[in-house]
């Protein structure tokens, strides 16, 4: 058996938990009450010093894009290293049922 190389790994993780923020923000987008959710654990985090200033503004821009859904997937979506690493520690827990995000990891 073969060790995969360390970034070839972190590369499919986070194609994984980009798959997953896909199908978020399709729930998201459908049900935009789940909004009020995202927000509440933004806030709490970054009042509770588990998120860095730079992070909060990142993901209160993503937010603030939600009545736009062709940027706000793009933003949530994008590629570049920043993004993938803040969605390594997502603000949307709890939007997607266990059985929605097994779905989603089948694919």
């Amino acid at each position: 058996m073969f060790a995969r190389p360390r970034k070839q790994r972190r590369s499919e993780v986070n194609e994984r938990i980009k798959n997953i923020h896909s199908a978020i923000a399709d729930k998201l987008l459908s049900h935009p009450e789940l909004f009020d959710l995202a927000e509440q654990t933004l806030e709490q985090r970054y009042q509770s010093k588990m998120m860095r200033y730079g992070s909060y503004l990142l993901w209160k821009g993503i937010l603030e894009a939600r009545d736009e859904p062709a940027v706000f997937k793009t933003l949530l979506l994008a590629d570049d290293e920043r993004t993938a690493n803040l969605r390594r520690e997502t603000i949307f827990t709890g939007i997607l049922s266990e059985e929605e995000r097994s779905h989603v990891m089948k694919k």
